[in-house]
């Protein structure tokens, strides 16, 4: 199962009062959610943890249309502790909507303070 989601550009009315309608869309999406999980989980392998998975696809239609999918931290033993992010893939061609360095350590530094509070502390050897 997955959601779509489509993004709507204007912006947000003076007087608080937001009347959307939504048209109907007729879009083409060759990259599967499993196909796009797949592709950002390599990515969070390589660039950002091994302890990072990427799962909860959901389609956003818009300009580029991408699957974003939420980044969880996932620790053995405890299973998925804590979402971490989002990670995108391009829903048209299956690459990755790179993170820049600053998300990147965001993240492994929203992680580590999680994981320090899962790991005992090791006890000094005398």
């Amino acid at each position: 199962m997955f959601q779509i989601i489509q993004e709507y550009t204007k912006p947000w009315p003076i007087d608080g009062l937001l009347h959307v309608k939504v048209p109907e869309v007729s879009v083409e999406i060759p990259v599967s959610p499993d196909a796009a999980r797949r592709k950002a989980n390599s990515y969070l392998g390589a660039y950002v943890s091994m302890a990072l998975n990427a799962c909860n696809p959901k389609l956003v239609i818009g300009e580029q249309s991408m699957w974003r999918l939420t980044i969880e931290l996932h620790l053995r033993g405890f299973g998925h502790v804590a979402p971490m992010g989002t990670i995108d893939v391009d829903a048209q061609n299956g690459t990755i909507i790179t993170l820049s360095t600053q998300q990147i350590r965001a993240i492994q530094d929203r992680a580590n303070a999680i994981i320090t509070r899962f790991t005992p502390e090791a006890t000094p050897v005398i």
